[in-house]
């Protein structure tokens, strides 16, 4: 009934329009005002006609007569030749202003001083009620009638510029905007006005500005940009101290990292302590959490889009750090003033340097300890004209581990007895990005890259024995990666400052080593184990195509909707995926946002991973004939506004994500058990996962104090046949409550406090709830003394079936800032991490049972107590 009676008053609705446009009416005008011959138009046919008279001032008409003439036939002639123009509104007639045709103003925007391209500054025609944004390369176009535009631009941590601009011609402007740095002798801060929350149809996403990074409390006094994401909510950290992303309910591998456009398999760095990005070089980072655009594709859980500075284009200056861990350079500049730029940077740890000095003379130390990494990052920028530019970005990092120890074994009489182990583990990531931007017009802008990324892990592991005479071997061998080459182009079309047009095209080419192991033994220079299990290269192909659009259908309602499309070809099997997105925004009453959104993934590759912490050991692999890829559909509410005369952001988000064909290794299995003879894929298993939370973020971006207070409700699962009997079972970092609060205060213009205390409830963990004397045959009575074998078997009934207690971290941190005179900014850092030392355990072992109840006991290792540092930076 509800439908019939909606479907009878549209049928009512279109029936009345069509009454009024069709009428017809005979009547004679005399030569008059237009006005006068409106009111006569009136009278005839009954149809109100309504109009501001100023509008028609002056305006006079020749004489007319009509005989059975449409209604809107008159109307037309009588108002051709005029600025104005009839509109039929729910069977009236409204005369208003004739739409002139638009003239589009377009350019980039800029900052004043380097000429950094700008990404995602706000500009905005209120006269017009019309604006837009930025795109990822600093563009903006926008579509307005008139001569000239009243518009104003602005961006956090700039000035806001008003101007007004002519539109004769279809001007091209390049804005440049002025830093708020140069108002350090106020205390007050007043950020520029930026978009309100509600405006946008895009939710699940955050922009991190990278001055909030380095204002973070610091490791080691070493700012670090994954480490600030996971204190947003929806992102979990993983295990203590690490740096991996674990975003709402997903796996690190369900990560799309970019770096000005390339992918970034292990972002990490120090076996998963530091991130592989130097916040030197960074200019913008985004975080979507769901909600994916369509020009997105490739992963289940998360985006982190990031870019890096392009370089100043007008003057030499660089920025110097050292710290407890670190020491980063970075210098930019113009190689052609105005034309041509480079950014140059490098970071490298030296506690290697001194640290095999300190293993030696520790008792019981190894010989030889080393663990550093560095990063290489380099961008050349070359602007050939105003509709042409070419940029060049370059990043390595690598990093190493060595452990060396020798023991010697004491026997009566003394003899030549050792053991000796070493053990080498290198981990790294090159990715380049050659890219053009172009403008086809002042609506269509185009950006194409040509992509290269590769990941290698090398791990060797060898052991010698001597015993009297007799001397024992042992080497392993391990060695894997993943290798990407692409070219992708996008179009970023803008017909109106409300409606904004995306597609796009790319194929990347992949060469993945699941790994080539080679594991081999000697006794007394014998072999008597030589086992190669090489898994051979696997090349595969990925192409994406998509369309999103952007799309303010009226003041209250918006929409963003896309469809991407995927194939994957590997071994002769060929997948493909049709993936839509939406998006929808509708201010409610009291200008309140709701927003929905729906959203389908698919991802093509797997992480191999033990069920414990992320380790540059987990393996790369992707879809094949026997793995199919990973899929995920994901439903998201919320409710977003400003608050407080703009000053605060609030949001709160509830999401439901169901995941199929994720994949774990089979109980008992490990990636080293295939040296027996198997390959990968029949060590795991595939199953689905199913993730649902809610989400609160309130944060305050301007004044002296800033930050964001985050909480989430969450809970994550899996089911994997082989896996926990195939029954359903906590994924190992599902934590239910998460709760962050962060903040950022100005003492004075030179002293900045920085905070962040964080509470994660306990974590799930896998015990043993009984344990059997082993018996593999008959008891003879001529057992051994020392059994090679545990003479127990524990019993476990389910995966992570008790959980452990819960996390809470305090940081605290200090800069203090002085400007010299000769312009050069100093700045000294002193953080303390885990200010009240709080223990919290990296891993859990030896459990101990009691021998009367049903209760254990857990040892935990806690890696991080109280851990001050601090740092030094210039910028020059």
């Amino acid at each position: 009934m509800r439908y019939n009676f909606t479907l009878f008053l549209l049928t009512m609705c279109v029936a009345l329009h069509a009454q009024t446009t069709s009428l017809r009416i005979s009547l004679r005008i005399p030569a008059t005002s237009l006005e006068a011959a409106l009111k006569l138009v009136e009278q005839e046919s009954h149809v109100p006609i309504s109009y501001e008279g100023s509008r028609l001032s002056g305006i006079q008409v020749k004489e007319r007569v009509y005989k059975n003439a449409l209604l809107g036939t008159i109307l037309k002639e009588l108002l051709a030749g005029t600025p104005l123009e009839y509109k039929e509104i729910g069977g009236n007639i409204l005369i208003v202003g004739r739409q002139r045709s638009g003239k589009t103003l377009s350019g980039f925007v800029e900052d004043a001083m380097s000429g950094e391209k700008l990404i995602g500054v706000t500009i905005t025609a209120p006269q017009r009620q019309a604006g837009t944004t930025t795109n990822n390369y600093g563009f903006y176009s926008i579509t307005v009638p008139g001569d000239s535009l009243y518009i104003q631009l602005s961006y956090t941590g700039y000035q806001q510029l008003d101007t007004v601009v002519s539109l004769v011609n279809n001007p091209r402007i390049n804005f440049k905007l002025q830093t708020t740095s140069q108002e350090l002798e106020q205390i007050t801060i007043s950020a520029a006005r930026t978009a309100r929350i509600q405006q946008s149809s895009q939710m699940s996403s955050i922009n991190l500005p990278v001055a909030q990074v380095r204002s973070m409390p610091r490791l080691l006094g070493e700012p670090d940009l994954l480490k600030t994401l996971q204190l947003m909510p929806g992102v979990k950290q993983g295990s203590e101290g690490t740096s991996a992303l674990l975003v709402r309910g997903g796996t690190p591998d369900q990560n799309l990292i970019l770096l000005d456009g390339a992918p970034l398999y292990n972002p990490m760095h120090l076996l998963g302590i530091f991130s592989t990005f130097n916040t030197g070089v960074l200019k913008d980072v985004t975080l979507y959490k769901g909600a994916f655009p369509a020009r997105y594709g490739g992963r289940l859980s998360s985006v982190v889009d990031i870019s890096t500075k392009d370089g100043d284009l007008h003057q030499l200056h660089g920025d110097f750090s050292i710290g407890l861990l670190s020491t980063q350079l970075t210098l930019e500049g113009p190689l052609k003033k105005g034309k041509t730029s480079f950014v140059l940077s490098g970071r490298r740890t030296y506690p290697d340097l001194f640290a095999t000095t300190i293993a030696k003379n520790s008792p019981d130390g190894p010989e030889k300890l080393s663990l550093f990494f560095y990063d290489i990052n380099a961008k050349l920028h070359h602007q050939f004209s105003d509709k042409d530019k070419l940029y060049f970005s370059f990043y390595m990092g690598r990093d190493k581990l060595r452990l060396l120890e020798q023991y010697s074994v004491p026997v009566d009489p003394p003899v030549d007895n050792y053991n000796i182990s070493d053990l080498h583990l290198q981990w790294g990531n090159i990715t380049s990005t050659l890219r053009w931007n172009h403008i086809f017009s002042p609506k269509l802008f185009a950006n194409t890259m040509l992509i290269g990324s590769s990941y290698k892990l090398n791990n060797a592991f060898y052991s010698e024995d001597k015993y009297n005479t007799t001397i024992n071997t042992n080497s392993l061998k391990l060695n894997s990666g993943i290798r990407d080459y692409g070219v992708k182009t996008d179009l970023d079309y803008r017909p109106a400052p409300a409606h904004t047009i995306k597609m796009g095209a790319s194929h990347v080419y992949h060469t993945f080593t699941p790994g080539a192991v080679r594991m081999q033994q000697t006794s007394d220079h014998t072999v008597t184990l030589d086992s190669t299990n090489n898994n051979r290269n696997i090349n595969a192909s990925e192409t994406d195509l998509y369309a999103e659009d952007d799309w303010e259908l009226t003041h209250r309602l918006k929409l963003n909707g896309g469809l991407h499309w995927s194939a994957f070809n590997v071994q002769g099997q060929f997948y493909h995926s049709l993936q839509p997105r939406l998006g929808l925004r509708l201010l409610l009453p009291g200008d309140w946002a709701l927003k929905l959104s729906y959203t389908r993934m698919t991802q093509y590759i797997h992480l191999l991973a033990y069920n414990s912490i992320t380790l540059p050991t987990d393996l790369w692999v992707p879809a094949t004939k026997k793995i199919a890829p990973q899929q995920a559909e994901q439903y998201a509410v919320g409710l977003a506004r400003n608050l407080f005369h703009n000053r605060f952001e609030f949001s709160i988000e509830g999401y439901y994500k169901k995941m199929n064909h994720v994949i774990e290794y089979k109980e008992g299995a490990d990636y080293l058990t295939s040296s027996q003879g198997d390959t990968w894929q029949e060590q795991v298993a595939a199953g689905t996962g199913e993730s649902y939370g809610v989400e609160v973020l309130m944060q305050k971006k301007t004044g002296r104090l800033t930050g964001w207070l985050g909480y989430t409700w969450a809970t994550a699962n899996r089911t994997i046949d082989g896996v926990n009997f195939g029954r359903p079972f906590p994924y190992k970092y599902d934590r239910r409550h998460d709760l962050h609060l962060v903040a950022v205060y100005k003492v004075k213009k030179n002293i900045e406090l920085a905070a962040s205390w964080t509470y994660q409830s306990a974590m799930p963990f896998t015990i043993p709830v009984a344990r059997y004397e082993r018996i593999e045959k008959p008891v003879t009575g001529n057992e051994p003394l020392y059994p090679s074998a545990d003479p127990n078997i524990d019993y476990i009934n389910s995966r992570n079936n008790i959980r452990v207690e819960p996390y809470h971290r305090l940081d605290v941190g200090i800069s203090f800032i002085k400007e010299k005179k000769n312009g050069n900014i100093r700045t000294w850092n002193i953080s303390i991490l885990n200010a009240y030392n709080r223990l919290n355990p990296l891993f859990y072992s030896d459990p101990k049972y009691s021998p009367n109840s049903a209760t254990v006991s857990l040892s935990g290792t806690a890696v991080t107590p109280i851990l001050p540092g601090f740092s030094y930076s210039l910028k020059f």
